[in-house]
């Protein structure tokens, strides 16, 4: 069964986050690249149209660098792990824009009729 849009660009987006905590991978746009990404997953999302779905995205977006702040508290990794969630919610926060604003557009563009 073919992989969708949605889910590539999930594990990109997952990918991107563990990398940019790779201090042997120098690379300082590493909050761009998660932010595009998220952006483009957000826009292409078919979830987008449903509100629970808006709303799990949205509420992910505000929570998940809380959360992952707690996790400093893990002996060894939980200083990385906090950091590559961080990096994933900045991504999450791309998406819930995208999102947002695809909706917005959807109230005030009128609805195209069939000629």
């Amino acid at each position: 069964r073919p992989m969708s849009t949605a889910r590539i660009l999930t594990i990109l987006l997952v990918l991107t986050a563990i990398l940019a905590n790779i201090e042997q991978i120098p690379f300082a746009y590493w909050g761009l690249v998660l932010v595009v990404l998220g952006l483009v997953a957000g826009a292409m999302s078919e979830d987008a149209g449903q509100v629970t779905q808006r709303m799990v995205i949205y509420l992910v977006a505000i929570a998940l660098p809380t959360i992952a702040g707690s996790l400093n508290e893990i002996p060894m990794i939980g200083h990385w792990v906090n950091h590559v969630l961080g990096d994933l919610a900045t991504g999450i926060q791309g998406m819930a824009v995208a999102i947002f604003m695809v909706a917005l557009w959807g109230r005030i563009m009128p609805p195209a009729r069939p000629y």
